[in-house]
């Protein structure tokens, strides 16, 4: 798996299991070839510049909502609704417990400190934000 990152987090990806990992601000995603799928969370440019990088067969996945307006012929819509589901969530829990599905938290806030999630002032480890109500 290859996967693009800041330099600081590097390492962080590759514990994620990835075998290779590009620093976007010192070399171009595009130099590492030709891949089957793509899974992009940037959007935009980025997004645009993924398509030279797939297999004719290959799939590009993206949560951008930008997607929605293109015109690229290779682009088909999926749609998803996110339903409560209690039996689902319970596997999740237990995934969780085991060890198997991780979640990583930078820092937990109280809701008075929230404005601080969105200003860049949290330094740490990559990870989730939690506001705490309570």
């Amino acid at each position: 798996m290859i996967a693009t990152s800041s330099k600081a987090n590097i390492d962080f990806v590759k514990q994620l299991g990835a075998n290779e990992v590009i620093d976007y601000r010192e070399r171009r995603f595009e130099e590492a070839g030709v891949v089957y799928v793509i899974f992009d969370t940037v959007g935009g440019e980025t997004l645009d510049r993924s398509w030279g990088l797939l297999k004719r067969s290959g799939r590009l996945v993206t949560i951008a909502a930008d997607a929605e307006a293109s015109t690229d012929s290779r682009v088909k819509s999926g749609f998803f609704i996110v339903e409560q589901d209690g039996e689902q969530l319970a596997s999740l829990g237990k995934l969780f417990d085991s060890g198997e599905l991780k979640a990583f938290v930078k820092a937990e806030l109280p809701m008075e400190e929230a404005d601080h999630a969105y200003d860049g002032s949290i330094a740490g480890n990559p990870g989730k934000l939690i506001i705490r109500t309570k």
